[in-house]
């Protein structure tokens, strides 16, 4: 439907950022993922290490070991290694199928037949020397009335009967043949020439040729497919798992120490001193692990957190903040031996990331940070797995309620529902491990206590977050939709047709949004906002003018240019004084683009004594073309709503005709050059756009006695004003 600019950048996408912007975004990036594993390392690393000792294997242990701790999962490398090789010696031997070998020998067969061809166009069937030479180019051994039937065949026979040949040995070979097999694969490709339509002396003739025939085998041992299949097999084996409980004791006085107890002390970081930097080594590898890990998951699945700088600082500091927080209450913990005052894990307010990141950034980067913090739980509270599963129950339920929240006071509801996800877990884990009913007890106040911290936490820190770092959220889109806005009330006062034409385009380029799977919200209260700068001289734009009242007819087309190009920037300066969202100032200025107020242009170059002084450049918006699909739909929709609305009719083909011309107009402009729309997103828009404002453009009955001195409807009114100023080059928008 729509057609390319030619020499423009393609509408699928923006055009690609410099390889050194991108090196530049990517250095930063890297430099932010180092400085959050070495501040989260420094953190996590609090009271990592407890008392080691000095044991090897072999030596008589002067004194009983016990384990004073919580309950402790490490890996056995040697089991481990025992269930690999199990695994490995069970793995089949493979084998891989040489399709080159069938290639060369179809090769041969098209060959042998070309022959016969070319021995067909110089003799006669019943030529001896025809036989002769067909016996000395195809082997195998044939009668003369074969030969002769051969030569007599049509050349449409004897290549329906040389794909016949090719497509049975194709059958079996396919199957793979190997080296074993070469004389059974020319007894099967005999047996399906027999079974097959093929009889006679064409019949005799492919069963002479297949004896001729030097098979080969095509499959053979895949000796490096075997040892990946083996390495894969011994790869999918999971770590053999050991558990010690608190109180466990590890090592008995006077008894030699096994392998299997130093395996144990060294686990659990109670043995060798000298190895003691291994748990802050291993802790390093995990955080860099986890870290880099959601970097490319970042940079992969979720661009628009990964390339604004705001949001990735964002991330980093609400993680590095939360852990921090964790780890502070975690140090009330004084004796790792006394369960009772484990409980203070249950305190750790991890949902409160959750909340905050699904707001503020999205749901599924909060759902990976939870997971990722919830693993860090477990090594603040020394690999007890209840604490992890907590933070992670939480913290999901944090996510859900927060992918609902459109204002703060939700928040409350919100710590119920984390409250009972706490409650679910500490109840579900004493019950499965037989816990003592006053622990439980104590352990549930602890959850109630986390859900009502975890939300006022966030619901604390989410306004200093919100403008500390420009994020846009739900909850402040929302309060700046609410028509008791300050901009919006003075814009309903002094510019009513104004607001009524922004409230149709946030409703027209909404429902495009949704369709196209762009942001909704965004673009419906960005849409209320790009004409505040027309407050300054209201009258100058038709909308708010009365019949007969056009301040333009009397200005120079130069000067009224001025005045309408200067109302983006003048709604950009205003929204800039209220600390708007930097997502809605970007839509703003770009909802015109670079577009040219084209009635005043030509108006200029009527009344100019030399047209060619007349600069086209004079009559451009001075904005940037759209850089996001929320930007030009904005300003499709600004366009295509002042356009219809110059309608004198609710015919829906001249609606359709006329959305169709204006985004047309766009794409031929070049103005949407630089936004991320594809033209199956413009055939979607226009879809949309007829849709609704086929609804909205409806004509009404006229009641007795009203057919005479009927006001003007205002898409009269834009009829009867020039095509400019009817909005369809941007003078009311």
């Amino acid at each position: 439907m729509f057609r390319k600019n030619k020499g423009a950048a393609p509408l699928s996408g923006a055009e690609k950022k410099p390889q050194d912007a991108n090196l530049a975004v990517r250095s930063v990036r890297v430099i932010y993922l180092i400085i959050s594993i070495v501040a989260i390392s420094l953190i996590l690393s609090i009271r990592l290490v407890p008392e080691q000792l000095s044991l090897v294997e072999g030596e008589i242990a002067g004194e009983d070991v016990y384990y004073n701790g919580e309950t402790t999962t490490y890996e056995s490398e040697v089991a481990t290694e025992e269930a690999r090789n199990q695994a490995a010696s069970a793995v089949a031997p493979l084998y891989v199928i040489d399709d080159t070998v069938e290639e060369a020998l179809l090769g041969e067969v098209r060959g042998y037949f070309s022959s016969l061809a070319r021995v067909a166009l110089n003799f006669e069937a019943w030529d001896p020397a025809a036989h002769d030479e067909l016996r000395q180019k195809i082997p195998g051994n044939y009668t003369d009335s074969v030969l002769a039937a051969m030569l007599g065949m049509s050349a449409t026979e004897r290549s329906n009967l040389s794909d016949s040949f090719q497509q049975l040995i194709s059958r079996v070979y396919s199957a793979g043949v190997r080296e074993e097999e070469v004389e059974q694969a020319r007894q099967e490709i005999a047996i399906a020439i027999g079974s097959s339509t093929i009889s006679g002396d064409s019949e005799a003739f492919l069963k002479g040729m297949l004896e001729g025939l030097k098979l080969s085998y095509n499959e053979a041992y895949d000796a490096v497919g075997t040892a990946a299949a083996v390495e894969a097999a011994k790869a999918a084996v999971p770590m053999v798992q050991k558990t010690v409980r608190n109180g466990e004791r590890l090592v008995y006085r006077g008894s030699s120490v096994s392998a299997a107890q130093v395996e144990a002390l060294q686990a659990l970081g109670l043995s060798n001193e000298k190895s003691s930097f291994l748990p802050f080594a291993g802790l390093a590898l995990l955080v860099a692990m986890l870290m880099c890990l959601f970097y490319f998951y970042l940079r992969t699945y979720r661009r628009h957190v990964y390339l604004k700088r705001n949001s990735i600082t964002l991330l980093g500091v609400v993680m590095i903040l939360i852990l921090l927080l964790c780890k502070l209450i975690s140090l009330f913990t004084v004796d790792a031996a006394n369960s009772s005052s484990m409980v203070i894990g249950f305190l750790l307010p991890v949902a409160s990331a959750s909340m905050l990141l699904a707001v503020l950034l999205d749901r599924d980067t909060a759902i990976v940070a939870t997971a990722i913090l919830s693993v860090f739980i477990a090594v603040i509270m020394d690999g007890e797995m209840v604490y992890a599963l907590m933070a992670l129950a939480s913290g999901l339920t944090g996510v859900i309620c927060a992918a609902r929240l459109n204002q703060r006071s939700q928040f409350v509801s919100a710590s119920i529902y984390i409250i009972l996800a706490n409650l679910l877990v500490i109840g579900g884990w004493g019950l499965l491990w037989q816990q003592e009913s006053r622990m439980i007890l104590i352990s549930m106040v602890f959850g109630l206590v986390n859900g009502l911290l975890s939300a006022i936490l966030a619901m604390g820190l989410l306004p200093f977050l919100e403008s500390g770092f420009g994020i846009t959220t739900v909850i402040r889109l929302l309060e700046l939709s609410n028509s008791s806005h300050p901009l919006l009330k003075q814009l309903i006062m002094e510019a009513p047709g104004t607001y009524n034409h922004s409230v149709l385009v946030g409703n027209l380029a909404e429902a495009a949004a949704d369709a196209i799977g762009a942001d909704g919200l965004l673009v419906r209260v960005a849409s209320y906002y790009p004409d505040v700068g027309k407050l300054k001289r209201p009258h100058f734009y038709i909308e708010n003018q009365r019949p007969g009242e056009n301040p333009h007819d009397k200005l120079q087309p130069t000067l009224s240019a001025l005045i309408i190009t200067s109302h983006p920037s003048d709604s950009v300066k205003m929204l800039k004084e209220q600390h708007f969202p930097q997502e809605i100032i970007d839509i703003v200025e770009q909802h015109h683009g670079a577009g040219v107020l084209k009635y005043f242009y030509h108006r200029a170059k009527e009344n100019a004594l030399n047209p060619e002084d007349v600069k086209i450049d004079d009559y451009r918006y001075k904005g940037r073309r759209p850089q996001t699909k929320e930007a030009a739909l904005v300003m499709l929709a600004d366009s295509v709503q002042a356009a219809v609305q110059a309608l004198s009719s609710g015919d829906k083909q001249q609606i359709e005709n006329r959305i169709h011309e204006v985004i047309q107009g766009k794409v031929d402009e070049g103005q949407l050059n630089e936004a991320p729309l594809t033209f199956r997103d413009l055939n979607t828009i226009e879809q949309t756009f007829l849709t609704v404002l086929s609804g909205m453009h409806h004509t009404r009955i006229s009641y007795p006695g009203q057919e005479k001195n009927t006001p003007q409807t205002e898409a009269e009114e834009h009829e009867n004003l020039p095509e400019s100023a009817a909005g369809t080059e941007g003078q009311s928008n």
